[in-house]
């Protein structure tokens, strides 16, 4: 790993920086017996990562780990922070009329809690209430989808 000394000064501040719980989680990242952590903890070591996949160029053991944690932080990202990014009026077979469904970020569905057109888009999913949220709009589709 080639790197200037200004770049690896810059790395070792943020390490420093992460303080020793990212740090063990890191090491536990490395050797593979890591365990659940919060968020804000993977959120910070993802961004280490990141950094130091930009200054150490070709290193499959830091490409590794930056998936690794990129997998963990999508795993546990809080679900109540998700955005509604798509609707969709879905016809149902055997019933006149459609459902609206709700697209979150991740991709999941759900049907929207009140039948206005458009109420939801760019909502918190915490601010629509609780709902079931599902892989893709459920087998009841006309069109297949």
């Amino acid at each position: 790993m080639n790197i200037t000394t200004d770049e690896f000064l810059s790395l070792a501040k943020k390490y420093q920086a992460l303080g020793s719980s990212t740090q063990r989680l890191l090491e536990d990242v490395r050797k593979g017996s890591f365990k659940v952590q919060d968020g804000v903890r993977l959120r910070q070591l993802y961004e280490f990562l990141l950094d130091l996949q930009f200054v150490q160029g070709d290193l499959s053991e830091v490409h590794e780990m930056t998936a690794a944690v990129g997998r963990m932080l999508a795993e546990h990202q809080d679900e109540e922070e998700e955005k509604i990014v798509g609707e969709r009026w879905v016809p149902e077979k055997g019933f006149p009329g459609a459902t609206l469904w709700l697209q979150r970020e991740d991709e999941k569905w759900t049907i929207a809690p009140s039948p206005k057109e458009g109420a939801c888009l760019g909502k918190c999913v915490k601010d629509i209430g609780s709902a079931k949220w599902f892989d893709k709009p459920l087998p009841l589709l006309v069109d297949g989808h």
